[in-house]
């Protein structure tokens, strides 16, 4: 379910927003959800837990996780 958040951005970032929003046929609200995401799946450290610390990992993994903050612990 969806709710609705008010907060307050700087006009640049909002106007950049919009632009990129426009170019990509996509909805303001998707495009600053799917940031969030992002940004949530990065500080949660998701590929360390989805790879469980087995050693087979690809290269793109591995460089994945060494890129988490939580890795050396930062």
């Amino acid at each position: 379910m969806k709710k609705k958040l008010g907060t307050t951005l700087e006009e640049e970032v909002i106007t950049e927003l919009k632009i990129l929003a426009a170019k990509e046929d996509k909805k303001l609200s998707w495009l600053i959800e799917e940031a969030l995401r992002q940004y949530l799946e990065r500080k949660q450290g998701r590929v360390v837990k989805r790879t469980k610390g087995r050693l087979r990992a690809s290269r793109q993994v591995v460089q994945a996780i060494l890129k988490e903050d939580e890795f050396y612990g930062a």
